[in-house]
């Protein structure tokens, strides 16, 4: 089973776990992609959650503000990585680069920093990939 079917068959299990009334064979099946940023993106944050973790997708980007007619900076610090989650206790950040998307010098620093903090650190092109290194740190002995 490869790793989007394995997400698709959780996905599809929680929703059988919280709609139990409903016929299952009316419940959509779920169909993630990991073919661009997003969708690794929600990929990887659905796992995770999925999986009995924490995980949220991290916005750098600023606010529009009506009143002044341009987007405020955030007050996130620049680079980090687009997902984080806490996985048995440890810190989990996950840079998503699709294509031919590549890591800034501002995110190499902030990923360098994190690493030194003692959190995990993945950059992410695909759903396999991410699954494969999840699977090797987290789900295998030792951990």
């Amino acid at each position: 089973m490869t790793a989007l079917q394995n997400l698709n068959a959780l996905a599809d299990q929680r929703k059988a776990t919280k709609h139990p009334s409903f016929p299952a064979k009316y419940t959509p099946l779920s169909k993630y992609n990991d073919r661009d940023a997003n969708g690794l993106t929600r990929c990887i944050v659905d796992y995770l959650n999925l999986s009995g973790y924490f995980s949220t997708r991290l916005a750098s980007t600023g606010t529009y503000r009506t009143d002044l007619q341009r987007f405020v900076s955030s007050q996130q610090k620049a680079g980090l990585p687009d997902v984080f989650g806490v996985v048995e206790g440890h810190a989990v950040f996950v840079e998503v680069k699709v294509g031919k998307d590549r890591l800034s010098d501002v995110q190499k620093q902030t990923i360098t920093q994190l690493k030194q903090a003692g959190a995990w650190v993945y950059v992410a092109d695909n759903f396999q990939g991410f699954y494969d290194w999840f699977k090797a740190e987290f789900l295998t002995s030792p951990f």
